[in-house]
C-alpha cells in the first residue's frame, strides 16, 4: 500500500501528563490501511501511552484525534471499537471465571429470535474464531483453567473476531511461544493484505522486520523519527530508540567457572510435567535453558525456586534445599525470579520502596522489635542507584514504572542477598534494547561475584549471547546440553520442536559439567 493512502487513523500533537511525568509530548502519528507500522522506543518512551489513547483508554490532556479524515474524541474502549479500532495488550483482561466462548464474544453474544443467548451459535462462532489462529483449545473451558499462552490466543482471536479496521498489537507476543508469534506474524500478514491497518508494538526486532514497512520512534514522550523498513537497518533503528550506540550488548563473557555450587538430582514434578532431570552448575557459570512452551523448563524454574511440589533432591554449596517451599529455597541459597512480574513478583499499588524491601525484612535491621525504617530507606536508595531504576525517588507506586525498570527492582532485590545460584525466568521479557543490555550487565556481575546463573527463556538469540552452556528440554525432559562452542540457533531449534536424536547427541552431553 502506497504511503500516500489516506490514513484511518492520524493523531496530531499528543500530549499527556502524569504527576510529575510527561508521557507524550506534541506527538504526530498516522495510521493506514494495508500498512503494518511499528511503534518503537524503550519502556517508558511512551508508547503504551500512546496505544490507551488510540484505543479510547485514556484521554490525552492536548492534541487532535481524526478517524477516516474526521475529528473525533475516542472517548471509551467501547467508543474505540465502534470506530473498528481494536487494541490487543500483554496485560491480559479476560473474565477467567467465564467460557472461551464467551470471552471471545463477550459484549456480542449471538441471541435467537426470543432474544435469548444462542449457545449453539457462540460455540460455532468462537470455533470459527480460534480455528483462524491455529489455537486448539474447547470453547467450553473455562479460562481460569487455561495458561498464559493460549490466554494470551483468547485475547487476539476475540480482537479480530471484532472485524477491526485498526488492530493494535501491544507487545501481543510477549507470552507466546515461537510458534505461536509465528502463526500471529502470518495472519497479521495476511490481515494487512485484506486492507487492515495495524500497529505493532514490541521489542523483538525480528517481528519488526518481519511485518512492518514503517517504524515510528518515540524517546522521553517525544517523537523522534518515521523510517522505512526494512531500508532502515536494525543498528540504526536501535540508535533512533536509545539516543546512543550500545556497545558489546550481552556484556563480557571472560568469567572462569569455579566450583559446582549446585547439584541437582532427579529432579520432577509429581504430575509428570518435568521428568526427573539432574545436572550440575558452577560458580561464575551461565546456564541457559530453552524449549517450548510446555517442554518443562518452566516447571524446572519453579521447581528450583521452591514455587512447586517436586521430588529428587537439590544441594546448593553442599547444602540439600527442602523442596516445594520458597522461603526454603531462599534459606539454602536460591534467588528465584519468576516469568510473570506483575502477578507473582510486585505489589503493584504499593511503593517502589516497599517492593524492594520485600525480600529483605530478615535484614534490616530492627529497634525493640520495630522496623528500622531509616535503615530500610538507605537500603533502598542504594540499590536504585546500583541497578540504575529510572526514577526520582522511592515513592511513587512501583506500577507507574516502566516494565524494564519494574524488572530491575524485581532483579535487584534478588540480586542484593548475593544467593549462590539465581535462578531467572524470561527475565527480559517484554524489556527493551537499552534495559536488556543493563539486565545483561546484572547477570554477568552476578556471576562474576561468584553466583551460578540459570536463565530461562524463549528467546533464543539471548541464551546464545548470554550462556556458557544451552539446556533444552522437550516434553518434560533434559534432552541435551550444548556448550558454547557447539550451541547455534539451528541446532537447539531442533531439539526444542523434535527431541534429540540420541544416535548423533550421545547421552555424556546430558548433565555434563562445564
Amino acid at each position: 500500500m502506497s504511503q500516500a493512502a489516506e490514513p484511518i487513523l492520524r493523531l496530531e500533537g499528543i500530549s499527556k501528563t502524569y504527576p510529575g511525568v510527561k508521557a507524550l509530548q506534541g506527538v504526530d502519528f498516522v495510521v493506514r490501511a494495508g500498512e503494518v507500522h511499528a511503534l518503537t522506543g524503550e519502556n517508558g518512551s511512551g508508547k503504551s501511552t500512546l496505544a490507551k489513547v488510540m484505543s479510547g483508554m485514556i484521554q490525552p490532556d492536548g492534541g487532535r484525534i481524526f478517524v477516516d479524515g474526521r475529528e473525533q474524541v475516542i472517548a471509551s474502549p467501547a467508543a474505540a471499537i465502534a470506530m473498528g479500532i481494536v487494541i490487543i495488550s500483554q496485560e491480559l483482561t479476560l473474565a477467567p471465571t467465564l467460557t472461551v466462548a464467551e470471552n471471545i464474544f463477550l459484549g456480542r453474544l449471538p441471541r435467537n429470535r426470543i432474544g435469548l443467548v444462542d449457545w449453539p451459535q457462540l460455540e460455532r462462532d468462537a470455533e470459527a474464531a480460534l480455528q483462524r489462529l491455529d489455537v486448539h483449545v474447547s470453547p467450553r473451558a473455562k479460562v481460569s483453567d487455561l495458561s498464559v499462552e493460549i490466554r494470551q490466543e483468547i485475547e487476539i482471536a476475540r480482537a479480530l473476531s471484532s472485524n477491526a479496521r485498526v488492530l493494535i498489537l501491544d507487545e501481543a507476543t510477549s507470552s507466546l511461544s515461537e510458534a505461536a508469534t509465528a502463526r500471529l506474524l502470518e495472519l497479521v500478514r495476511k490481515e494487512r493484505d485484506a486492507g487492515m491497518a495495524v500497529v505493532m508494538i514490541t521489542h523483538r526486532m525480528p517481528e519488526i522486520y518481519s511485518a512492518a514497512s514503517v517504524a515510528t520512534v518515540l524517546r522521553d514522550g517525544l517523537f523522534v523519527a518515521s523510517v522505512p523498513l526494512p531500508e532502515t537497518d536494525e543498528d540504526q533503528l536501535v540508535r533512533l530508540m536509545v539516543g546512543r550506540e550500545i556497545q558489546d550488548f550481552y556484556g563480557k563473557r571472560a568469567i572462569a567457572a569455579g566450583d559446582t555450587v549446585i547439584e541437582i538430582a532427579d529432579l520432577a514434578t509429581p504430575q509428570g510435567s518435568l521428568r526427573p532431570t539432574s545436572l550440575s552448575v558452577r560458580r561464575g557459570e551461565i546456564l541457559g535453558v530453552a524449549g517450548l512452551v510446555g517442554s518443562g523448563k518452566a516447571e524446572f524454574g519453579l521447581a528450583l525456586g521452591g514455587a512447586i511440589p517436586a521430588t529428587g533432591t537439590v544441594h546448593v554449596a553442599g547444602r540439600s534445599v527442602g523442596l516445594g517451599d520458597p522461603r526454603r529455597a531462599i534459606r539454602a541459597g536460591i534467588g528465584f525470579v519468576p516469568d510473570d512480574r506483575k502477578a507473582s513478583a510486585l505489589l503493584l499499588v504499593r511503593s517502589i520502596l516497599e517492593n524492594f524491601s520485600l525480600a529483605w525484612f530478615d535484614r534490616i535491621g530492627r529497634a525493640g522489635g520495630l522496623l528500622n525504617l531509616r535503615g530500610e530507606q538507605a537500603q533502598v536508595d542504594a540499590a536504585i542507584r546500583t541497578y540504575r531504576v529510572a526514577t526520582g525517588s522511592s515513592a511513587p507506586a512501583i506500577g507507574t514504572l516502566s516494565g524494564g525498570n519494574q524488572q530491575k527492582v524485581i532483579l535487584g532485590r534478588t540480586f542484593v542477598r548475593r544467593p549462590d545460584v539465581l535462578v531467572l525466568s524470561e527475565p527480559t521479557r517484554g524489556i527493551d534494547v537499552g534495559a536488556k543490555s543493563e539486565i545483561y550487565r546484572m547477570l554477568q556481575d552476578a556471576a562474576e561475584a561468584g553466583a551460578a546463573v540459570i536463565v530461562i527463556s524463549s528467546e533464543l538469540p539471548e541464551l546464545l549471547g548470554i550462556a556458557d552452556r544451552i539446556a533444552v528440554f522437550f516434553e518434560g525432559s533434559l534432552e541435551t546440553i550444548f556448550d558454547r562452542a557447539s550451541a547455534d540457533e539451528e541446532a537447539i531449534a531442533h531439539v526444542a520442536v523434535a527431541g534429540a536424536d540420541r544416535h548423533h547427541h550421545p547421552s555424556q552431553h546430558i548433565g555434563a559439567s562445564a
